[in-house]
């Protein structure tokens, strides 16, 4: 996928829609992931056990390994937009639609695409070093 530069209408809202809910989704289960081929001594009880975490706790996990070596792999900001992830997924699930359809101006439309934009931006940059990161914990390298 690509960024997006603006949303002009409601197809390139809904694909939009549709990208940021994708990579939520991806996001956090790569980030279950990551944490699990982080985790060399990880068994199969607790590996069972991490799929059950809220995505908020895989983060605060992650990210207490990752800095444990003083070397970490992902930078503040990555783990900064991880800890928004999940009000970010809920506001295009339960709320951008509502707020365009029922307001139904363009001024709310454009207030609401610029924000999707944005997030699709900032979360195919995340999505991308995430699974490069997944990829990179499951290779061995």
């Amino acid at each position: 996928m690509e960024p997006i530069k603006r949303i002009e209408n409601s197809d390139e809202f809904i694909y939009a829609v549709g990208s940021v809910i994708f990579f939520c989704q991806c996001i956090e289960h790569d980030v279950k992931s990551i944490y699990y081929g982080m985790r060399e001594d990880m068994g199969g009880d607790e590996y069972e056990k991490s799929q059950k975490w809220t995505l908020g706790m895989t983060v605060e996990r992650l990210e207490r390994l990752d800095n444990s070596d003083g070397r970490p792999y992902f930078a503040k900001e990555d783990f900064d937009l991880l800890r928004k992830l999940t009000d970010i997924r809920n506001f295009y699930a339960h709320k951008c639609y509502v707020e365009w359809v029922y307001e139904s101006d363009d001024k709310t439309f454009r207030k609401v695409a610029n924000r999707l934009v944005n997030d699709h931006n900032r979360l195919l940059k995340l999505h991308q070093i995430i699974e490069q990161a997944r990829i990179r914990f499951h290779s061995g390298e």
